[in-house]
């Protein structure tokens, strides 16, 4: 059952070759993720997360100065005229526009990283007359948008419905639309300025120094303090990090263990093992979740699985992108400028106007994420033909801390969207058997859409297809019956795949066929609470073909909408879908509510998934709001006895709350959950942006957010099961000796030829999971932890025995 893995294969040169050229590719990926940190950082330099933290403490410490400063001036009888915006912007906002024109002249990545405090100031530090002149032209710029906002405001509130984000761009637009900026004389600004500079200066933010530029002139030169900088540098190196862009690798990843983080050659580009959740000031030890001996093993397994590039499906995806065929959901590949032809109404109302700009700002967005899609195209393309030649690779996991794995690169990886996907298969073919064959059939059928047909059934789609399914292996660009017409969920390419794969002549096999859980969630809640009514829904009992709890849901809110002839938006959605509302609909919110789905969640994927994209605009909202009503009513009738499991959960949050206690518990796998959330205070700068929006900064407490918790805990409860299925699983089929994983959560894939015994074993690790009640584990896991005495858990109200999953056909289908 086990192949010889690709890197066994390989001399001892030709791995320490791969060795040396993968510390390469981490050395570039570490250089060009500093690289990518700096040029955003260059397009705002007091926008960094150090600098506005920086002018947070500073507007602090200089506020008082300024207002001291503003007292005495009020208290002389003669004033310069400059001093009246002053008095409008105010001592906060004036510290704040005096650090910010010093950032903006002064601060790049060479002067952070290269500045030596034994030096003094350094010659290229800003001229206080530049700063001064920005200063003033700031001052009356923001004075003339509020008052100008303040005499127009009917026409900003008409304009802010449209504009969501008010750039200091669109405010100067603004004022200038409305009215006119007015000027100072230079004398005047350099007056203002000046005052400015001087009062930072008296405090120990700013430093100074003349410098001469020859025998008779002389200027000043200002900067931040050499302390200010070291600490800007500092911070600055602990976050160029986050901008890593982390790929495959070309040799096996170091192994995961108890003590050390696995994954790339390089310590210090390390994705952490776990995702971490604790408070600052902690030992972050005593706040993570721990993998098992079990866990670790099948982590690592993932991380070793071999992939290598499908070219058949890479030639097709390159020359359809490079042609613009703009199929199967494919960006364009010829870059065109952004460009709204649509004139500006001049002579227009106010409204047409402000519904031009809304017009155009929407335009300008999709053309910004048409242009995202082509460069990340490109990217994808790259890194494929780099990966065709090193002819396999290993894509590296990590964990989350409810023992969920995750891909830490998402381009070719089996987590990846329909692109990623179609362009991978596992690295070492296998000799194809009848079996396999039947199962790459179901495969390919589920691709297209035949997955609530029993297998039979879909098998012989394939079969009755199967002229089909050649004409498009002989000419994938003429015959394009493989391209998905879905904008989102698109599985064109993996369609193209699995047809490429069943029309192999040699005999082999190598693509990764996925079997996905029906409804994990609900699975779960059907053997916790014994629920043969659910459990028969969810496939966890054997039936002649699947069923279908999405489409059950759809039809009990279908019979709730024709309960309600009252609701005219009911009426509305019956017309629309003609009296019975389709599966597609219910789908997300139905797999989403074992999970813990709350109202604001339900109208959000109602949205997303674009389901009443039909109805006009203006009226959208309601719309929205009544199609989540009818699925909630629908879900309430179907899922009650989950219902009463979450209710227990959040009890028991409650309890845990009062005591400032978090969740902690063991999953079947060993994984330990530390199910932290620490409260986090926010608080809102001291100094305002140009158009009145303020800095919002945060710091974690070492309390726990009950809200949080409360919210949480359903969800997380479920996903950590989901979690333990997936490595117990793997744990089983490593034993007998396979050593390929394609693992989404909850949809396992491995060879075709091994899945008749991946079946097997997760059944068996289902019902070795659910032999045992996990609510009433978890109770008491934490009772004997904190000492309480918790609720009891509620009755399982059905008679439904665990191990008839063991003859489900459909329980992963």
């Amino acid at each position: 059952m086990s192949l010889t893995p690709c890197w066994e294969q390989l001399s001892q040169e030709q791995r320490e070759y791969r060795v040396t050229n993968q510390k390469l590719f981490e050395e570039d990926l570490l250089d060009n993720g500093i690289e990518k940190y700096w040029k955003e950082y260059n397009r705002a330099v007091d926008e960094g997360k150090p600098e506005q933290m920086l002018l947070e403490s500073a507007v602090i410490h200089l506020t008082p100065f300024y207002q001291k400063w503003i007292d005495e001036c009020c208290n002389n009888r003669k004033s310069p005229d400059w001093l009246a915006p002053l008095l409008c912007v105010g001592a906060a906002k004036m510290a704040d526009i005096t650090i910010r024109n010093v950032m903006r002249l002064f601060l790049t990545r060479n002067t952070i990283q290269s500045f030596d405090d034994t030096m003094g100031i350094p010659s290229n530090a800003p001229v206080a007359q530049q700063v001064a002149k920005l200063i003033a032209d700031d001052v009356v710029s923001i004075v003339s948008y509020q008052q100008a906002k303040k005499k127009f405001s009917e026409d900003w509130r008409k304009q802010s419905k449209f504009i969501k984000n008010w750039t200091v761009k669109r405010c100067k637009a603004f004022t200038q639309k409305v009215g006119t900026i007015p000027k100072l004389k230079s004398k005047e600004k350099e007056d203002l300025g000046h005052n400015m500079i001087r009062i930072a200066l008296s405090s120990d933010i700013l430093v100074s120094r003349v410098h001469w530029n020859g025998k008779n002139r002389k200027s000043l030169l200002v900067c931040f303090a050499p302390w200010i900088l070291k600490e800007l540098s500092k911070r600055h190196e602990m976050l160029e990090a986050a901008c890593l862009v982390y790929r495959p690798m070309i040799c096996p990843p170091i192994k995961h263990t108890d003590k050390e983080d696995g994954g790339f050659l390089s310590p210090w580009i390390r994705k952490k093992m776990i995702k971490r959740y604790h408070p600052v000031g902690a030992d972050p030890k005593d706040w993570d979740s721990r993998p098992s001996e079990l866990v670790l093993r099948g982590l690592n397994a993932l991380s070793h699985t071999e992939w290598k590039i499908n070219k058949q499906v890479y030639d097709v995806m390159k020359t359809m992108f490079e042609n613009d065929h703009k199929l199967a959901n494919l960006p364009a590949y010829t870059f065109k400028d952004y460009a709204f032809s649509r004139p500006y109404p001049e002579e227009g109302t106010k409204e047409e106007q402000a519904k031009w700009m809304q017009e155009s700002n929407e335009a300008w967005g999709e053309w910004y994420k048409e242009e995202q899609s082509r460069s990340r195209m490109i990217v994808r393309l790259q890194l494929a033909k780099k990966m065709l030649d090193w002819n396999f690779f290993y894509m590296p996991y990590t964990l989350d801390f409810r023992g969920r794995a995750y891909s830490v690169c998402e381009l070719l990886s089996p987590q990846g969207v329909d692109f990623d996907r179609g362009l991978i298969q596992f690295a070492m073919p296998r000799k194809q058997t009848k079996r396999g064959l039947f199962w790459l059939k179901v495969h390919l059928a589920n691709l297209f859409d035949q997955d609530k047909k029993p297998f039979n059934q879909r098998v012989k789609w394939v079969d009755d297809n199967m002229e089909m399914l050649l004409r498009i292996v002989e000419d994938p660009y003429s015959n394009k019956e493989w391209i998905d017409p879905l904008k989102k969920k698109n599985k064109s390419f993996q369609r193209l795949a699995a047809i490429f794969e069943i029309a192999r002549k040699d005999g082999m096999t190598q693509l990764n066929i996925q079997m996905d859980g029906a409804n994990n969630g609900g699975q779960h809640w059907s053997a916790i609470m014994k629920n043969r009514k659910l459990a028969k829904l969810t496939n966890l009992l054997n039936s002649n073909e699947p069923e279908d709890l999405y489409q059950h849901v759809a039809d009990a809110s279908t019979e709730y909408m024709k309960q309600h002839p009252e609701n005219n938006w009911y009426q509305v959605f019956l017309l629309n879908w003609d009296n019975k509302l389709p599966r597609s609909v219910t789908k997300r919110p139905t797999m989403c509510d074992a999970y813990g789905l709350t109202f604001y969640g339900m109208q959000k994927y109602v949205k997303q998934e674009g389901h009443v994209d039909w109805v006009p605009k203006e009226s959208r909202g309601g719309a929205v709001v009544e199609l989540s009503r009818a699925i909630q009513a629908g879900l309430g009738e179907t899922m009650v006895s989950p219902n009463k499991g979450k209710e227990w959960l959040r009890e028991v949050a409650e309890v845990l709350n009062a005591m400032n206690k978090p969740f902690v518990w063991t999953t079947p796998s060993g994984f330990e959950v530390h199910h932290v959330y620490n409260q986090v205070l926010e608080r809102v700068s001291y100094a305002e942006l140009f158009n009145r929006q303020q800095l919002v900064f945060a710091t974690v407490t070492e309390d726990l957010d009950g809200k949080a918790q409360y919210l949480a805990i359903s969800p997380n409860f479920i996903h950590a099961l989901d979690a333990a299925h997936m490595f117990m699983t793997i744990g089983k089929m490593l034993d007998c000796g396979m050593n390929a994983f394609s693992m989404v959560h909850d949809s396992f894939g491995t060879y075709a030829t091994d899945i008749d015994h991946m079946h097997v074993l997760l059944r068996e690790q289902f019902v070795l999971i659910h032999k045992e009640n996990q609510l009433e584990k978890l109770k008491k896991e934490v009772e004997e932890k904190y000492g309480i005495f918790l609720p009891d858990c509620p009755e399982p109200d059905g008679e439904f025995d665990v191990s008839e999953v063991l003859r489900s056909e459909y329980f992963f289908a």
